[in-house]
């Protein structure tokens, strides 16, 4: 059987896993453009805002459930041929979008984006797979993570940075060369021997997709894992992406400069935390220790920032930097998928990690709202609904009480693969 990789890391391998990783941050960017440009949409597409939202969750429609399918796909036709393809489809899709007038090719195009991007996030979690020791796993892992943490702080500053230069068309032309020149680069770096474990062993299996699932799907492991990513994730999609600004507002006395200010810090410490963490792992050769900290961590955290009001903005940008670190203990069931499975399943267990991941996306922005709803107190202001910082206390609480199950099923439901967190040798 052929060695894929030792313990040394080569440069070359570095270079494929950034150059994956930037597709993770540009889709981050590109995805992110509908809002900044709402305005301009509106104005030439003569649309209104509920256009607008659609074009926005169009991307989410096929993202969300297509993670998994990604993950087969990488798993048994490997990263080139997927990569490559996908990178160009999203490059295409992106200068379809930028030349086009018609509402109904604009949402066409954004569904196709969030179907290639989401194999994003996995397809670099395939290469590391391939490319780097398990004992460095989670660091690379994480730093891909603060790839996608860096696009989410820095896409909105820079479209509206290339804004006060050009039309939002040129900016859009201009990301999709962009990524003409990725797939480029990804097609002639990444060579068969990189991505390919033992082709002769799968590629005449019959009914592989199928096989792999029932893998995938029969383990307790994927499961609990999958549990705990959503509950730890909870925050980000529920707090930091849509409810945490109007209640920072209400409970600190902020206006939506300063809120967004302090949201932002949850997203610095995903991109400090997820390296991080994930170094500490690799350093100690745990994953599970560390899993309950963020656990516990957020749960306390969480608690005090619902609790207690006029939080001072330098205790609350720390605490909101706690979060971020807290919720960035996401990247370590990744870090366990690699220690429990096999090269040919691991990027379909990925994927399945991941769909559960962003389908908190779905529900706890739809679960909270529904709780404020719930506990709205009937007042009204120029006909739309007013609720107070007694409503958003109840409608939040559902955060900490995701990071407190998450803390337990790390104690009682995830076990600690340790025969695989040693610095070994890994074949094919």
């Amino acid at each position: 059987m052929k060695t894929l990789f030792s313990e040394k890391i080569h440069f070359q391998s570095i270079v494929i896993i950034f150059l994956v990783s930037c597709f993770y941050f540009y889709e981050f960017v590109v995805q992110s453009i509908p809002g900044i440009i709402s305005q301009d949409l509106m104005q030439e597409l003569s649309i209104d805002a509920t256009k607008i939202g659609l074009i926005s969750s169009c991307f989410y429609l096929s993202y969300t459930p297509l993670q998994l399918i990604s993950g087969l796909l990488l798993d048994r036709y490997g990263s080139k041929i997927i990569l490559t393809t996908v990178v160009l489809i999203f490059s295409f899709c992106t200068s379809i979008f930028a030349n086009t007038y018609n509402i109904y090719i604009i949402i066409i195009t954004r569904i196709v984006m969030g179907a290639t991007a989401s194999c994003a996030f996995i397809g670099v979690l395939h290469l590391i797979t391939r490319l780097i020791p398990r004992s460095y796993f989670a660091f690379f892992a994480g730093l891909a993570e603060m790839m996608g943490a860096i696009g989410g702080i820095a896409g909105n500053k820079l479209v509206a940075f290339f804004l006060q230069y050009y039309g939002w068309r040129d900016i859009i032309r201009g990301f999709s060369y962009i990524g003409f020149i990725l797939a480029l680069l990804i097609w002639f770096l990444i060579k068969n021997e990189f991505y390919q474990s033992d082709i002769e062993e799968y590629s005449n299996k019959k009914n592989f997709f199928v096989s792999n699932l029932r893998i995938v799907l029969q383990n307790k492991e994927s499961w609990m894992l999958g549990t705990y990513s959503f509950l730890i994730w909870a925050q980000v999609l529920g707090f930091a992406i849509l409810w945490g600004i109007p209640f920072l507002k209400l409970s600190c006395n902020l206006n939506n400069i300063g809120a967004a200010k302090a949201i932002s810090y949850i997203w610095l410490g995903i991109a400090i935390g997820s390296p991080v963490i994930g170094w500490v792992s690799d350093c100690i050769n745990q994953r599970r220790i560390i899993m309950i900290i963020c656990g516990l961590l957020g749960t306390i955290f969480m608690t005090i920032v619902l609790i207690f009001s006029n939080i001072p903005i330098l205790s609350l940008n720390a605490m909101m930097l706690i979060l971020g670190i807290s919720s960035a203990g996401q990247t370590l069931p990744f870090a366990i998928i690699r220690d429990h499975h096999t090269l040919s399943t691991s990027s379909t267990a990925n994927g399945f990690n991941n769909l559960c991941i962003v389908c908190g996306g779905i529900f706890f922005p739809l679960i909270i709202g529904n709780f404020l709803d719930i506990f709205w107190h009937g007042q009204v202001s120029y006909g739309h609904r007013i609720y107070d910082l007694h409503n958003y206390r109840i409608a939040l609480s559902i955060l900490p009480l995701c990071y407190l199950l998450s803390t337990i099923i790390s104690i009682f439901g995830i076990k600690e693969p340790f025969k695989y967190c040693s610095n070994t040798q890994v074949n094919s």
